[in-house]
């Protein structure tokens, strides 16, 4: 009985070398459990045909066991550590970029406000570094207030500063923007209003190949035409608007 147990010991190990060698030795351990209750750990040198089994300790002995003294043998190996992910961004050819953000600033009676912006642009980029774009969208200044929201179309360029998964980028457009709503009762005056030409610039990263945060600033020419309903007063209001701009992106 004995002897056919050490013959499967011995087969095992024979069955077991050849899942050793596809390892890195340096990057794993054999674990020797002997039937007495050691452990040991190291490296498993040579196993003879007389059946024993010789194994490199850690701190470089030698040790030799008859197989018959041997509970079980365990190999354990580090997990490979996972490569990067390879820079595949397409730095050529059709983009599509959308991009939703918060707009923060002051009214044009200089109150404090918050508003939103989204809108697509399509374009072609001739460089990583380099494209051009048009696109539109629809921007609300003030949510509070009942000013009209405005829908620009512009022109964009657009570039990223370096070949990374993780990397800056810039863009900087500029266009014209309708008003949308064109007349509206507001304290005893009628208004109405005109668009005007827009400015954007943006700095932010690009997380991955689809994903981007930005900040920037956005300028918007607006023009409020007003008239009274009980003097027939009239009057033209030429308003700025300057904004802080927050926002996530989405490249495609």
């Amino acid at each position: 009985m004995k002897t056919l147990h050490t013959l499967l010991i011995f087969n095992l190990l024979l069955f077991a070398a050849p899942l050793f060698a596809q390892q890195n030795p340096g990057d794993c351990t054999d674990i020797l459990y002997l039937k007495g209750g050691s452990v040991l750990r190291g490296t498993i040198v040579e196993q003879t045909p007389e059946g024993n089994i010789v194994i490199a300790t850690w701190n470089g002995v030698n040790m030799t066991f008859p197989m018959t003294s041997v509970q079980k043998i365990v190999q354990k190996c580090k997990e490979e550590k996972r490569l990067p992910k390879p820079y595949d961004f397409k730095e050529k050819g059709l983009y599509n970029a959308t991009r939703m953000g918060i707009l923060a600033g002051q009214t044009y009676l200089g109150e404090n406000t918050g508003g939103f912006t989204l809108y697509h642009s399509v374009g072609w980029m001739f460089r990583r570094w380099l494209g051009a774009g048009i696109g539109g969208g629809v921007e609300m200044f003030n949510t509070d207030d009942p000013e009209p929201a405005t829908y620009p179309i512009f022109g964009e360029i657009r570039g990223y500063f370096q070949a990374k998964n993780v990397t800056p980028f810039y863009m900087v457009g500029g266009g014209w923007a309708f008003a949308g709503k064109n007349s509206n009762d507001q304290w005893g005056n009628i208004d109405s209003w005109e668009g005007g030409w827009t400015t954007k610039m943006q700095l932010g990263y690009r997380l991955g190949n689809h994903f981007t945060l930005y900040g920037g600033l956005c300028f918007q020419k607006k023009v409020r035409n007003w008239n009274s309903v009980w003097g027939g007063e009239r009057g033209q209001d030429r308003i700025l608007h300057k904004r802080l701009e927050l926002g996530i992106g989405l490249i495609l």
